[in-house]
């Protein structure tokens, strides 16, 4: 068996239209929670995401860097050319982070035989809302 079928799909958390540094925090314990048994890949949707504080970034790369200790990644969905991906570029993070410019570009990065959907059905992708 390979690790495709082995692995369970990835978990998609969609984050908040608005990010600063308090919401940021919870997002990133909502991605670290996504990490439950067997999952190793969580996609942080951030394309509908605003960001007006730098140092909401932070606490996405400490979920990153967490996810990455346990053997895990974070691949962060990015509308390029909104604020979120300016700071970020601004910031030169994207070598650091998988940054996707859409969150079907973050589902395909590890699956290319498959196209995976955001559908709720079995054996499909788990969708979690972040509050």
């Amino acid at each position: 068996m390979s690790d495709q079928e082995t692995c369970a799909p990835p978990v998609i958390v969609t984050l908040p239209a608005q990010i600063n540094a308090t919401t940021a925090e919870q997002a990133a314990e909502q991605i670290s929670a996504a990490f439950t048994p067997g999952v190793t890949v969580v996609i942080a949707d951030l394309t509908c995401t605003a960001c007006r504080d730098c140092s909401a970034i932070r606490h996405l790369l400490r979920a990153h860097r967490k996810a990455t200790a346990r053997g895990g990644q974070v691949r962060f969905a990015i509308r390029p050319g909104g604020p979120l991906h300016r700071i970020t570029e601004f910031a030169d993070i994207h070598p650091l982070l998988a940054v996707y410019p859409t969150l079907q570009h973050a589902i395909k990065a590890d699956y290319p035989s498959r196209r995976p959907t955001i559908a709720r059905r079995p054996g499909g992708h788990q969708h979690l809302i972040a509050i």
